[in-house]
């Protein structure tokens, strides 16, 4: 499938103004998986786009951070009944989710392409979303993938792609370069450039080396060591400057160690903050107990290279075999 099939098969089904739902499971949704391509497309101005969860209430993201959702799966319904356009569903804690499953169906129904990111695949697989469709995933989900919905066929070496209405993408580093391949479909070339450029990224293209992510006995034995080697806190202070896209890929890899976590912060009587791009950041410690414990490296770059930067920062605090760790579980070509 070239990339030219792919822009073509996610150009907007219907408003010419597409409206993007990015799907929340409130019990776990990856953090990056959900924020970067909620940024992207805020940025860019492509589409209107919502956060929407399975019930009320805040969101838990995975590995780290919590958000609150714009409007639950029954509200959207109320105020859209034509659907969304698009529709983006991170990694869940639980793929299973039949209320998430039902309304993924019945959006695809409606014309809605439905776009599974990194081992959200699973939850598009378990929707019955995936038959007899080519699809890719996180390297790890792979025989999962193929185990719940047997008549998909992988396609491997693509970092993303799109088949009948239904997307999927390789690993929680992808969202990135998908949600510019979405810009691209929606607005153009140029504008999808431009958006790539400001964030700091080369290029957003299809092409992925899937034979270089598989795991090995030295990353599960660096796993081991590094979870019987003691835990840190680090405290991460979040305000309306907050940049959402930097603190998903800085808190996401730190919470990957298995040696640290990161918690959230704010002022005094902040039960919710709005980070630049308007992303409501609900704080996992009040500012007395977060403002004492450790800070990772403060990040002052373009927003794409805020993984990379953590990945250093990692590397020099835990070793390059732990960096290289993390870097594996998010799926990112990091060479150290």
């Amino acid at each position: 499938m070239t990339r030219s099939d792919t822009i073509k098969a996610l150009r907007p089904p219907k408003r010419k103004r597409p409206l993007v739902a990015i799907l929340a499971d409130n019990y776990g949704s990856e953090t990056t998986d959900l924020i970067v391509p909620w940024s992207v497309l805020k940025r860019s101005g492509a589409a209107d786009v919502v956060i929407v969860s399975t019930r009320a209430g805040d969101a838990k993201l995975m590995p780290a951070l919590k958000i609150r959702p714009d409007m639950t799966i029954e509200k959207f319904g109320e105020l859209h009944e034509e659907g969304a356009d698009y529709v983006l569903v991170p990694a869940f804690h639980n793929p299973k989710n039949r209320v998430a499953a039902d309304w993924l169906q019945r959006q695809s129904e409606g014309g809605a392409i439905v776009a599974g990111i990194c081992s959200g695949a699973l939850v598009l697989a378990h929707a019955g979303l995936l038959a007899n469709r080519h699809a890719t995933t996180h390297w790890y989900d792979r025989n999962r993938l193929t185990r719940i919905s047997p008549t998909t066929t992988l396609q491997l070496d693509n970092r993303y792609l799109a088949d009948r209405g239904v997307a999927t993408t390789t690993g929680v580093s992808a969202s990135l370069p998908f949600a510019l391949t979405l810009v691209e479909a929606i607005l153009g070339r140029p504008r999808a450039e431009q958006a790539a450029a400001k964030l700091g990224l080369g290029g957003f293209g299809q092409e992925h080396n899937s034979a270089g992510f598989q795991l090995k006995a030295q990353n599960v034995l660096r796993l081991a060591s590094n979870f019987i080697s003691g835990h840190e806190q680090f405290g991460l202070r979040i305000d309306g400057d907050t940049d959402e896209l930097e603190l998903a890929f800085i808190a996401d890899a730190w919470s990957r160690t298995y040696r640290s976590s990161i918690s959230t912060f704010a002022d005094m009587g902040s039960d919710v903050v709005a980070s630049a791009g308007g992303l409501r950041i609900v704080p996992d410690l009040p500012f007395s107990k977060g403002s004492e414990l450790k800070k990772v490296p403060a990040f002052d770059g373009l927003p794409a290279d805020a993984l990379a930067f953590a990945l250093q920062q990692i590397s020099r605090r835990y070793g390059l075999q732990t960096a290289k760790l993390v870097a594996l579980q998010l799926e990112y070509a990091w060479a150290g």
